[in-house]
């Protein structure tokens, strides 16, 4: 009877075991979705430029905020350009963090964009930069926290290695309120692109 018991708790440790190996062998199946683990690199970058344009008035010099989507607003076009990685890593997930204010519960679409290389100074409406694909749809809002715009599709279409990364907002005028997009330009929060790397 001793020996039986000895046999099962072999057994049970056995099976134990194997159940904690099992999953990491396990190769096929669906992919998992991508996850941020503790040790993925985590970079947080703020423009090396910052430009705007307006189909209603010249831009002249950066203010601390741009009103984005009211009806007096016109067609907005926010410029950003990042310092390129020196590394090459692979992207897990990036996010535009812009800090919105405006009335509560105000949002509105935008279209997201890479762009090419802004030519001079960014006054006009004709000096916007042009938008290249991949280009995507998000919204905006103001919802007393910063507005977090998924923008990992965009970075991964990067096509040459040490190209700065060059993304486009534009917002076309609405019905409501403007929510009011800082810019850093006069201290506090500046939009920033946040991403995470293995």
């Amino acid at each position: 009877m001793a020996a039986g018991r000895g046999s099962f708790s072999g057994l049970r440790r056995l099976l134990g075991a194997w159940l904690l190996v099992a999953p990491l062998a396990c190769g096929g199946g669906a992919a998992q979705p991508t996850a941020v683990a503790e040790h993925s690199g985590r970079s947080v970058l703020l423009p090396a430029r910052l430009g705007w344009v307006s189909s209603e008035r010249a831009s002249g010099v950066l203010p601390s905020a741009i009103a984005l989507g009211g009806k007096a607003s016109g067609r907005v076009l926010m410029y950003f350009e990042f310092a390129a990685q020196s590394e090459p890593r692979r992207l897990l997930r990036a996010e535009l963090i812009l800090d919105a204010s405006g009335a509560p519960g105000e949002s509105f679409e935008i279209e997201l964009s890479r762009a090419e290389a802004a030519r001079g100074e960014l006054r006009a409406w004709a000096d916007q930069p042009r938008a290249r694909y991949p280009r995507l749809t998000a919204r905006l809002a103001s919802a007393g926290t910063p507005t977090r715009l998924d923008v990992t599709e965009l970075v991964r279409a990067q096509t040459k290695p040490g190209e700065p990364l060059r993304l486009l907002l534009r917002a076309e005028p609405g019905a409501g309120e403007p929510l009011l997009v800082a810019t850093g330009a006069a201290g506090g929060a500046a939009p920033r692109l946040e991403a995470y790397w293995e």
